[in-house]
């Protein structure tokens, strides 16, 4: 992408003349920027930002100057998914997730209310605060497109991003956002038995269901958390040997089993990639290596479709 200039945004002048009184009396918001009352044509600011957003297109495909980069508040009348907002703002979904911090694509509920961008683009926080916004960050440190600094109020706090005019998920982020994604729990390895029915490894002869993946490593390699979370258990049993279980929210948990050592205690906090134990061949382990599971609401998952680049 072209380096770009943007042009003095019109969104701004409708904020100033709210502030100083120069235009008719503006309805309170919780959010300081201008708000959209309604997603259609009957509102001036609506008309605005999908003006805006028109002219990035045309400038792009023209090759000028782009409009300034400008924000809107919308407060939603009922519960909404991320989707139908993108369509309604004709702004893409990773522009406004991004901007608003959104770790997942969950349902937003009524009354939330949201910072709508007047460019399509790619927000990357300065200071991440959730898992998507820590794998954005090590995706995007490098990113050669260019980009500009730019701060933001959302909900209530003003937080500094990168802005990446135009641009979208890369396929792990998007994967991570859409399927609550894990990023792989070694530093590096090789997946050497799947998810499913296998012939058992011990007796070479009967059919069992493998509950989750096995990665070869060697021996103490650390193991990471594949998303943030609390300790929900740690332990020894005779299958999985050492063993800890991570609980991340309501629906997922992650187990990590054949460890040669545990380095957390049950109830503790602990952030995405952080060391949680080693790897080993404790339980019933033919050599070293990790098992590792998802579970969704308790139920075995395959987990290599939600390994970010695996």
């Amino acid at each position: 992408m072209k380096a770009r200039n943007f042009e003095p945004s019109l969104a701004w002048a409708i904020a100033l003349s709210c502030l100083f009184g120069m235009a008719a009396p503006c309805s309170a918001s919780p959010s300081p920027y201008p708000a959209i009352r309604s997603a259609g044509p009957e509102d001036l600011i609506y008309e605005q930002l999908v003006d805006s957003v028109e002219r990035f297109h045309q400038s792009e495909k023209a090759g000028t100057a782009a409009p300034e980069l400008s924000f809107y508040a919308y407060t939603l009348p009922e519960d909404l998914d991320i989707f139908s907002l993108a369509a309604a703002f004709s702004i893409p979904y990773d522009a406004l997730a991004s901007l608003n911090r959104m770790p997942n694509a969950a349902t937003i509920a009524k009354g939330s209310t949201l910072v709508i961008p007047s460019l399509p683009g790619i927000f990357v926080a300065e200071r991440p605060a959730n898992d998507l916004e820590y794998l954005m960050k090590s995706l995007w440190v490098e990113e050669a497109e260019p980009h500009v600094s730019v701060r933001a109020n959302i909900d209530g706090r003003f937080a500094d991003f990168s802005f990446y005019p135009g641009a979208e998920f890369h396929p792990s982020e998007r994967t991570f956002f859409l399927v609550a994604g894990f990023r792989f729990p070694l530093p590096k390895g090789v997946i050497t038995s799947g998810f499913g029915e296998r012939l058992d490894p011990f007796t070479g002869r009967s059919m069992k269901f493998h509950t989750g993946i096995d990665i070869g490593a060697p021996y103490g390699t650390e193991v990471y958390a594949a998303r943030s979370g609390r300790v929900e258990s740690t332990g020894y049993g005779e299958v999985y040997g050492n063993f800890v279980i991570v609980a991340h929210d309501p629906i997922w948990e992650t187990l990590y089993g054949h460890l040669s050592k545990i380095l957390v205690a049950k109830g503790q906090s602990v952030q995405v990639g952080e060391a949680i134990g080693l790897v080993g061949s404790t339980g019933m382990s033919t050599g070293p290596h990790l098992h590792f599971e998802t579970r969704r609401r308790g139920v075995a998952t395959d987990p290599a479709p939600l390994l970010e680049g695996h």
